[in-house]
């Protein structure tokens, strides 16, 4: 008999529970959406609900200097230099060519770097900075395998983000997509009404039956509040229809 998925809460308030419970156990999951909304302030609170379970989260930067990270996050009351000096969170800041060296040696020193951590969920931000370094598709596409293949082996819940457009009236499939066990896409939608929302959307989850829809999410001081209940757009037979 197959043993039943385990799973680990999102942070996300209302996420987990159209998501039969929250993210599948040592998945990885592509955080996919444009500049501003909302990427790393739900990558990071994916990391804090595990801190406030004592397991450490380490966060894997491309582009963003630690000091000005952990000062743009003391906004929604998240001290990290204080969970650092507590060893429950670990800021790691490389150059994207670095981490593909790292990729090409099978990620060895940073994997067992991780498990001397006992890490338990990882953020990496972002695979577009990665990406950027290959200028053919066919390079990227055996670099991001190659990549994929050592977060599996790290034995950790991942979120990656990326750089991308995302357009809700429209599908497009990716390397990194096909890659990932759950893609979640963000939004800044303008309503007929003029006004901007931002939105989200679960585009896949292997071994999950999840809400088919796009609906609303708000950040505040305290960080992301997911509705799920006010559905913007409801998806059927692969197109998105208006609610």
């Amino acid at each position: 008999m197959t043993d039943p998925i385990e799973r680990i809460p999102s942070g996300i308030p209302r996420l987990d529970a159209v998501i039969e419970g929250g993210f599948e156990k040592n998945s990885a999951i592509l955080l996919s959406g444009s500049g501003g909304t909302g990427k790393t302030i739900f990558a990071l609170q994916f990391l804090m609900e595990g801190i406030k379970s004592n397991e450490t989260g380490v966060y894997i930067s491309f582009e963003e200097s630690k000091e000005k990270f952990y000062r743009h996050m003391l906004s929604f009351g998240w001290d990290l230099e204080d969970f650092e000096r507590k060893g429950l969170f670990v800021f790691i800041k490389y150059e994207p060519d670095k981490i593909a060296q790292i990729v090409r040696n099978r990620g060895k020193d940073i994997g067992e770097s991780i498990k001397s951590l006992n890490a338990k969920r990882i953020v990496i931000d972002s695979l577009s900075a990665y990406t950027a370094l290959f200028e053919k598709e066919a390079d990227q596409r055996t670099m991001l395998v190659n990549l994929f293949g050592m977060i599996e082996s790290w034995g950790c819940t991942t979120i990656v983000t990326a750089e991308e457009d995302q357009d809700p009236l429209k599908y497009r499939s990716s390397v990194m997509g096909f890659m990932a066990d759950a893609i979640i896409l963000l939004y800044v939608i303008i309503k007929d009404d003029k006004t901007m929302t931002r939105a989200l959307q679960v585009s896949k989850m292997r071994g999950t039956k999840h809400l088919f829809g796009i609906f609303p999410f708000f950040i505040d001081q305290k960080g992301i509040d997911a509705y799920p209940d006010q559905v913007l757009f409801i998806l059927k037979g692969g197109k998105h229809m208006k609610k």
